[in-house]
């Protein structure tokens, strides 16, 4: 069983919707996807019609005066700053949930019960229904205060990808034998750092944490010999010299930066797939 997750951080889910590109192209044909965060965007996407659908959504929300018009909807701020009816409108076009009760693929969301604390994987397989997979795969990417959480029966969901971005543990127990994971931020900062001032100490920090925060799940993964629990891994991240700064600028939504994600994403993937020999 091959595993696909796709990770979170936001509008960098670009780059791994341009490695998505690469990854249809090697070959690797999962029988399991997990999304987590933006991730769940681009699984959702990626059903529609390949990774294609994918890259273009994050071309067609990238533009700042997108995201402007999303946040002045003339909307109730309290349910959240991005108006979910237009974000959600965008991210299902085309997705047919009914189909995707029926896929043979295991499709599945990352989630927190904030009623709980409980986060989970759940999709095709656990949800009774086509409406219930709709919410779960909505919770998904519904992070408080941008997006409101979602209601399912008594349970109350939200973007679990903060708390637990990389289901390595889940995707093992549900059968994998190789896993491809999308890490759009990488996990450990560049080497070099040494302790010079306060600022540079605190920014050194918040770069640790942002970085952790991303790839929880992942960071402290025990990967021995490209296998994490005898299960062959691979973990497709941006280079190492995409520093904390850069990040967070082509964090920004703009169209220069969704191009250079997916561009980046796409030769990250190609060749860290090229020289992935799983055994």
């Amino acid at each position: 069983m091959k595993v696909l997750i796709l990770g979170g951080g936001g509008t960098l889910g670009a780059f791994s919707a341009g490695a998505l590109r690469a990854v249809e192209e090697y070959g690797f044909v999962p029988d399991i996807l997990i999304g987590s965060s933006a991730g769940g965007i681009n699984l959702l996407r990626y059903t529609v019609n390949g990774p294609e659908e994918a890259v273009a959504f994050w071309d067609s929300v990238a533009e700042f005066g997108t995201v402007v018009r999303g946040l002045l909807g003339g909307r109730n701020f309290s349910e959240g700053l991005l108006d979910a009816k237009w974000l959600r409108a965008r991210v299902e076009a085309g997705v047919d949930f009914e189909a995707l009760m029926r896929d043979r693929r295991n499709l599945a969301f990352l989630v927190v019960n904030l009623k709980t604390g409980k986060v989970s994987v759940r999709g095709n397989r656990t949800e009774a229904n086509a409406d219930a997979l709709r919410a779960v795969s909505r919770g998904a990417y519904a992070l408080p205060p941008l997006l409101p959480p979602v209601v399912l029966g008594q349970e109350v969901l939200a973007d679990g990808g903060l708390l637990h971005n990389a289901p390595l543990n889940a995707a093992v127990k549900l059968g994998a034998t190789e896993i491809v994971y999308l890490c759009n931020v990488r996990a450990i900062p560049k080497d070099g750092f040494s302790k010079t001032s306060t600022v540079r100490s605190s920014w050194r920090y918040a770069e640790i944490f942002f970085r952790r925060a991303s790839n929880v799940g992942f960071v402290d993964a025990e990967i021995v010999d490209e296998s994490f629990r005898g299960v062959p891994f691979l973990a497709i991240a941006p280079p190492a010299t995409l520093g904390f700064g850069h990040v967070m600028r082509v964090m920004l939504p703009r169209a220069e930066a969704a191009q250079y994600l997916i561009s980046t994403g796409y030769d990250c993937a190609k060749r860290a797939l090229t020289q992935w020999r799983p055994k």
